[in-house]
């Protein structure tokens, strides 16, 4: 069996609905929020803009273009250090107040290729936390057979994606078509944990007589969601050792990204809002929250009625994957899909006993502690021989050592050694 049983800590949020959060007094927009080329920024400081406007566009095929959620004037242009430690030029904006929001035109006809334009303008990046630019996953190297909808939201604590697909089914039923419809699949697959039952009546109820389109309910262990490990417990295919999704003829996407392709498409809406989670172990109310990107993390908590000063961890996304954020002030970038309180931990550590709970549990079948062995020798080239590039960072091994390794911090590290 791969991946680990663990406790989910979704009570806390899953019968939350979503709450609309005010638009922020300023946000902070990085060009740098996603996998690819930063976005070039085509502002300057003391424009004004438009809440919708773009403000950065893609630069080159794998990027993602950047609009502002506000309407103001642009303050600052400079670099920053952005979430997870690395420095981006960031455009900030003050909010004027005047913020009807700048759509794209309607669509002339709903084709692959249109669709593909669409959001490319409009910014779409997977909202599920590797922000990889959507428009490039819709225009694959290879024929897809199988479109699949995310919406396994393994992750501990977070519950954005369920309420998304509990409270705007018709929608995200409707982005996952206009997916499929995009990348030319035969069929489309909407796969959940089988712990969120009311998100799977709803797509149940509203995707049936949907030519092409199944439910399929998955078993909850994590990292279920894991795009190799759902398009393997979909369609009984594996992606190869290296490869793509596209590599098995599928195309996957998360259920909050289905969301934002229907508003691209349908309303003409470009990405700057999306819906995350605030919780964790030191918040007595959690909730789920409708937010500005770029809004600063502590006006979210603010709004969330909790002290931004507080002695505790924060950690941007969920508490398996996500990056210790040390600056409340940084913006909320398009794939946080939630903001995470902790008791400060506690780091000691002790040598390897050898146990193998890591191998045991390992989903892409990697040696952990061969791998630790390696990395503490600085052999990076028998790191790479032995599968590091497999590795998914998911967290299972350093969440079941015993002795307290940073095993996943360590294989991160790596792969920025040898990149």
């Amino acid at each position: 069996m791969f991946g680990i049983k663990i406790d989910s800590h979704k009570e806390q949020t899953r019968f939350e609905n979503i709450e609309g959060m005010p638009l922020p007094e300023e946000v902070i927009l990085y060009t740098s929020q996603h996998i690819g080329a930063p976005s070039e920024v085509i502002v300057r400081k003391g424009q004004e803009v438009e809440r919708g406007e773009e403000v950065a566009r893609a630069a080159g095929h794998c990027s993602a273009a950047l609009h502002t959620p506000v309407s103001g004037k642009v303050t600052d242009i400079s670099p920053v250090d952005r979430p997870g430690g690395r420095s981006a030029e960031a455009v900030t904006v003050k909010n004027s107040g005047k913020n009807e929001i700048r759509v794209m035109p309607p669509l002339d006809s709903i084709t692959p290729q249109a669709i593909r334009e669409r959001v490319k303008e409009a910014g779409i990046v997977g909202l599920g936390g590797a922000g990889f630019p959507t428009h490039v996953k819709l225009d694959p190297p290879k024929n897809i057979h199988t479109a699949i909808m995310n919406g396994c939201e393994c992750e501990p604590y977070l519950t954005a994606d369920e309420r998304v697909m509990e409270e705007e089914a018709a929608k995200v039923i409707e982005g996952l078509m206009l997916i499929r419809t995009a990348v030319g699949a035969e069929k489309a697959v909407i796969g959940i944990e089988d712990d969120k039952p009311g998100a799977a009546r709803e797509m149940r109820r509203l995707g049936a007589g949907k030519r092409g389109l199944e439910l399929a309910i998955l078993p909850k262990v994590y990292p279920q969601g894991y795009e190799k490990l759902l398009i393997t417990a979909v369609t009984g295919r594996e992606v190869p050792s290296g490869g793509l999704p596209h590599d098995a003829g599928v195309s996957v996407h998360n259920a909050s990204t289905c969301l934002a392709v229907y508003e691209a498409v349908r309303e003409g809406k470009p990405l700057i809002e999306r819906v995350l989670t605030v919780s964790g172990e030191k918040i007595e109310r959690g909730v789920n929250v409708r937010v500005s990107v770029g809004t600063p993390v502590s006006e979210v908590l603010k709004h969330c009625r909790i002290n931004p000063a507080g002695r505790y961890a924060l950690l941007m996304g969920g508490p398996m994957m996500g990056c210790p954020l040390d600056n409340p002030s940084a913006g909320v970038l398009k794939a946080t899909s939630g903001i995470l309180l902790f008791e400060e931990p506690r780091v000691e550590t002790y040598p390897c006993l050898r146990c193998g709970r890591c191998v045991e549990r390992c989903p892409m079948g990697l040696m952990p502690q061969e791998l630790n062995k390696y990395f503490e020798g600085e052999d990076y080239a028998r790191m790479t021989d032995a599968g590091l590039s497999d590795c998914m960072e998911c967290g299972c091994c350093a969440y079941l050592c015993p002795s307290g390794i940073p095993l996943t911090g360590n294989f991160k590290a790596a792969k920025g050694a040898v990149s």
